[in-house]
């Protein structure tokens, strides 16, 4: 299907890189939504974004100043990687039209306003549930480095030491510092665990600890084998809004300027002749 823009074809070459591109972006977007891959929406996708990648050059050429040779040379060589497959005659016309449309994206976001404290806790208000620290765990651990070769050697020896530990004839503090692999740079301290954060089986195992307890030995699937030590158990909690507020003021920002971006791209698209064609 040939696509064009104002009378400028879309080259088939850069739908089919757009739908590469995109293809891991949209799998997961689909899978996430209940659904299943289709061919032809996927492609939809890719012709969308460079119908709209088209429009806004366009419009950047046509408003904003030239860069001059020496800045448009500046990007070329900050920027070699995202240059680097464009054919060599194409690359100062590309990189000067780049710079134009960042200019207008900026112009774009300097008209929309920081939001103001009342608005950013009006939304903290009207959505409780994102503002909530999930079910956690805090844990210790003592981590062995395996391989196919030394895989069974460390599992007993793992299994020897939690009998050890659960005789009292070591300390858990004591276990880490002599046989965590990893102690030197965690001091047997492991990340807070979220809910849904984990493997399931590994999930399960841990939330099903108690305070104190210590796990049977996991198999992170990573060359690492671990026994795990609850040190908490932290039950969900309504995160503070002076906590959030700084960073709820940026998502907020942020949002407003994608919402702004994306109107223009309406405008543009609204004004313009797009033809798909069999």
């Amino acid at each position: 299907m040939a696509v064009t823009v104002n009378g400028v074809e879309v080259k088939e070459s850069d739908i089919q890189a757009e739908i590469k591109r995109l293809r891991p972006e949209y799998e997961a977007y689909v899978s996430a939504n209940g659904g299943a891959p289709d061919e032809a929406q996927l492609r939809e996708w890719a012709e969308e974004d460079l119908i709209e990648e088209a429009l806004f050059r366009a419009a950047a050429v046509a408003s904003q100043p030239v860069p001059s040779d020496d800045r448009v040379r500046q990007e070329l060589g900050a920027h070699a990687e995202t240059y680097k497959d464009v054919p060599e005659e194409e690359r100062f016309v590309r990189g000067r039209e780049a710079l134009q449309q960042r200019r207008l994206i900026k112009e774009i976001r300097k008209r929309i306003a920081q939001p103001g404290e009342a608005e950013v806790r009006a939304y903290f208000d009207q959505h409780p549930e994102q503002f909530v620290a999930p079910e956690a765990l805090r844990l210790s651990h003592l981590c062995r480095y395996v391989d196919p070769g030394t895989r069974s050697d460390v599992l007993l020896d793992l299994l020897r030491i939690k009998t050890d530990l659960s005789q009292s004839k070591v300390a858990w503090v004591e276990a880490v510092e002599a046989w965590s692999d990893t102690f030197r740079q965690d001091s047997g301290m492991f990340a807070t665990v979220a809910r849904n954060e984990l493997p399931a089986e590994i999930e399960k195992q841990l939330f099903a600890l108690r305070p104190g307890e210590i796990s049977d030995v996991i198999d992170f699937g990573q060359g690492t084998l671990h026994l795990f030590r609850l040190l908490a158990h932290l039950e969900p909690e309504k995160v503070a809004f002076e906590t959030v507020k700084e960073h709820l003021a940026g998502v907020l920002f942020e949002q407003a300027c994608q919402d702004a971006l994306h109107a223009k791209f309406d405008e543009l698209k609204a004004a313009a002749v797009i033809r798909r064609e069999p």
